[in-house]
């Protein structure tokens, strides 16, 4: 028998594990290719929706009107405007001293100083109520902390204070 006969019988009797091998290697190698493309266009998707306007920012600064924009009386040191937040325009965190969430309706606030005045400019969520808004301006209204308040105005266009 010579050579290309008995590697043709070898064959046809023998099972070819290498070529099984063989044919492992290349459904890896395409798993990985497909697996690869897949990331890369789902990579590609999610940094495309980050270039997209957020509608839901608000911007806020002294020099922006604000809904509701009040001022501490001269004095009030930073620990009570502290609690003043967290117990007159928030609710407390009953699991601990330090968190709180704003009451409802209100969507921000920001920090403001006129005239030498520490103050906070208040927006308010675009579907709060009329309820929800008096509530909020009463609260403040009525603190002992609260030197003046102001409705629809820009805290750096305030001129008597």
């Amino acid at each position: 028998m010579n050579v290309r006969a008995r590697t043709a019988t070898f064959l046809l009797c023998h099972k070819r594990p290498f070529l099984k091998q063989k044919h492992r290697t290349g459904m890896t190698r395409i798993s990985i290719v497909i697996f690869a493309v897949v990331f890369a266009f789902g990579f590609q998707l999610s940094c495309s929706q980050r270039n997209e306007v957020d509608e839901r920012i608000n911007v806020m600064s002294p020099d922006v009107g604000g809904n509701l924009v009040f001022f501490f009386k001269k004095g009030t040191t930073s620990d009570e405007i502290f609690q003043f937040g967290r117990t007159v325009i928030g609710i407390p965190n009953p699991n601990n001293n330090t968190g709180h969430s704003s009451l409802p309706g209100m969507m921000t606030k920001v920090k403001v100083i006129v005239n030498g005045f520490d103050g906070e400019s208040i927006n308010f969520q675009p579907d709060a109520t009329e309820e929800e808004k008096a509530f909020i301006k009463k609260r403040i209204s009525e603190s002992p902390l609260i030197y003046k308040v102001y409705e629809n105005v820009v805290p750096n266009l305030i001129k008597d204070l």
